[in-house]
């Protein structure tokens, strides 16, 4: 236990020193959930053998050689994110609603009359976005244990040893200026705080944003028996994080009334990556499935911002913003660097029920999370420290989906579950941090047009630690996401 606390106290170090931009990151746009459609979603994301859906360009593009028509998609959704958390024994709940636009694609395919040979090809692109941010999470909890004014004074990072104008502008200077730390009488370098143990602990976080990637893939299909695909993709992050935290004396301990800490951080970038996989069918109720992903390579800019206030009983307010040694106010700070993710294989084996009724689908994806990596692009740090805690904290892992679709004449009925293994390696807090995902919908078809419902509910279990000091208690978070998808379809 004291290696894991210590392997996850030391990411939240370089959190502190370099911002933002550290191993939790990487993991965050490393993960992919694919949706794309309706009708991919309500299976479990279980399209690696069967294709002829849009999603198939993201997945496996070898899906785009399967179909026959010309096809235009559009998918609007709606998705509903609540979050209980458990801290010091308090319990704390919240939610936010979000709409977006999780598809929009089109696919065209040129068949000829022929049974032997290359007989089809197809192209196709569009939009698909994976990863939905929009969240709101309460913790809140008496702390008798404890303060972040003590992780200010002396945690690895701290303000003890320091002079006043040493401090980290973004952090233990902030304390300094708002009085919730201060240095003891006669020494120029050995901090107090005013703060009693017992204060009511909160923080507020608010995260929005998606990544996305835009599709350009071309397939062909060899004799009906043999598709073969390949997909560019151009990924884009849009991610934003508002965090309130807040230490209050309700126990009326001391003059110290109140302190609040505003951190704030938006994530943008743009990634690229291949993607190319093959589905044979040696017998017509079989389908084999097989694909590759290359890296995603992304080059991000962080804009963060932080800012304190205290309150105390004697009515004196204090506001504070990062500053130079002259006192000059510092705007937000930028930084880029880049990303490069895992390697995804993803295999999967289809099962066409008798009399075209159905199919039964399952999948296999291989990721090892070992393999992310931070680099520099603007000079001035190397990430050494974060791409070494990656490969101590994260683990290759597997995601596991399953599907069925049965056809009752113009109308499917769907269903499917899917189990995405945890990234964190054994021995670490979060170790069983994998998310489960249950899903359902409906469709109906018919020459030219088609429209399905899909729904899915994915939810995880997670540890998260208020800020980096000796046998601190992790919150408990307890996470379900709803999201609820119409795709409208076009052939021609």
């Amino acid at each position: 236990m004291k290696h894991t606390l210590l392997i996850i106290l030391s990411g939240l170090l370089c959190f502190h020193y370099s911002f933002s931009q550290t191993e939790a990151d990487a993991l965050r746009f490393s993960q992919r959930f694919f949706g794309s459609t309706a009708r991919s979603i309500s299976m479990g994301g279980a399209f690696a053998s069967l294709g002829g859906d849009f999603s198939s360009l993201g997945y496996n593009p070898a899906g785009i050689a399967v179909f026959r028509t010309t096809e235009l998609t559009i998918t609007p959704s709606f998705t509903m994110d609540d979050i209980s958390s458990r801290y010091m024994g308090t319990s704390r709940s919240d939610s936010k609603y979000s709409f977006g636009l999780d598809n929009f694609g089109f696919v065209g395919s040129f068949n000829t009359d022929r049974q032997t040979g290359w007989v089809g090809t197809s192209f196709g692109f569009g939009y698909s976005r994976h990863n939905n941010f929009n969240r709101n999470q309460v913790i809140e909890g008496v702390n008798f244990n404890s303060s972040m004014a003590d992780y200010f004074i002396d945690g690895p990072y701290g303000a003890n040893g320091l002079h006043p104008d040493q401090l980290e502008p973004f952090w233990e200077r902030l304390a300094f200026d708002t009085y919730i730390i201060d240095t003891v009488p006669g020494f120029s370098d050995w901090y107090e705080t005013p703060v009693m143990l017992g204060q009511t602990q909160r923080e507020i976080i608010s995260t929005s944003g998606h990544t996305g990637e835009w599709l350009f893939s071309f397939g062909a299909n060899y004799g009906h028996r043999l598709y073969l695909g390949a997909s560019f993709g151009i990924e884009s992050v849009d991610y934003t994080r508002n965090s309130n935290y807040t230490e209050t004396d309700d126990l009326n301990l001391s003059d110290f009334s109140q302190f609040r800490f505003s951190r704030n951080l938006n994530t943008t970038g743009r990634g690229y990556t291949f993607k190319a996989g093959a589905i044979f069918k040696p017998v017509e109720m079989l389908r084999l499935g097989a694909a590759f992903h290359l890296p995603t390579f992304y080059t991000l800019t962080d804009e963060y911002s932080h800012k304190m206030e205290s309150w105390f009983d004697t009515g004196d307010y204090y506001e504070a913003f990062p500053t130079t040694q002259a006192g000059n106010r510092i705007g937000p700070r930028l930084k880029e660097y880049s990303l490069t993710t895992p390697f995804r294989f993803i295999g999967g084996v289809g099962i066409m029920l008798p009399g075209q009724v159905g199919v039964l689908s399952l999948d296999y994806e291989y990721i090892d999370y070992t393999t992310m990596r931070l680099r520099e692009t603007d000079g001035g740090y190397d990430f050494y420290s974060e791409n070494q805690i990656i490969q101590e904290v994260y683990r290759p892992t597997g995601n596991l989906r399953a599907g069925t679709e049965l056809r009752l004449g113009l109308f499917m009925l769907r269903g499917g579950y899917a189990i995405y293994g945890s990234p964190y390696a054994s021995g670490q807090v979060n170790e069983d941090a994998g998310h489960t995902a249950w899903s359902a919908g409906f469709g109906f078809r018919e020459r030219n047009f088609f429209i399905d419902l899909g729904f899915v509910r994915t939810s995880q279990e997670k540890h998260y630690f208020l800020y980096d000091y000796a046998d601190m208690e992790s919150s408990l978070g307890s996470g379900n996401n709803s999201r609820f998808m119409a795709t409208i379809g076009f052939r021609f």
